[in-house]
């Protein structure tokens, strides 16, 4: 048992510190992962907590996460990184050596059924292909080799501008 450096947040709701009580680090991931079933359990997040915080007093939130949603059999994973700039850059994790010529066409839901997003399929997902990912940004803060990565627009249109037909 050591002392928790991370905070995982399951379904944008519920936060807490990832601890290793019951099993290690890289085997509570993959048992989390697994839980994921697209309708009470759809979406689970993890970043490294602030040096020197006490989880037990709060559970601070941070602008760096990687984060997935979907079920333990079809999932998508996002890494969100800020720049020295202070500028964040959110990607879609992927697997190598995949055509991304055309639009994307595999469809992955979550929340049951109320949200999802259109992504490769290289950037499909199982809980224990994400797991080994999770892992490793546990260690790392980083997505490893030889995964890439695909940012993705995160800004949110302004609804009082008119397109242009």
């Amino acid at each position: 048992m050591s002392q928790p450096t991370h905070i995982r947040q399951i379904n944008d709701d519920t936060r807490g510190a990832l601890v290793d009580y019951f099993r290690p680090y890289q085997e509570q991931i993959q048992f989390s992962l697994r839980q994921l079933n697209g309708s009470s359990t759809w979406a689970w997040s993890l970043w490294r907590a602030p040096e020197g915080a006490d989880l037990l007093d709060s559970i601070p939130f941070s602008e760096e996460y990687i984060q997935c949603a979907g079920t333990a059999e079809a999932l998508v994973i996002e890494v969100r990184y800020v720049d020295p700039d202070g500028i964040a850059h959110q990607y879609v994790v992927g697997r190598p050596g995949a055509d991304m010529s055309g639009e994307p066409t595999e469809v992955i839901h979550w929340d049951d059924g109320r949200h999802s997003t259109t992504v490769y399929p290289n950037e499909v997902f199982t809980a224990d292909e994400a797991a080994v990912i999770f892992y490793t940004y546990f260690l790392t803060d980083k997505v490893a080799q030889p995964y890439t990565l695909r940012e993705i627009d995160m800004s949110v249109p302004d609804p009082t501008e008119d397109e242009a037909p």
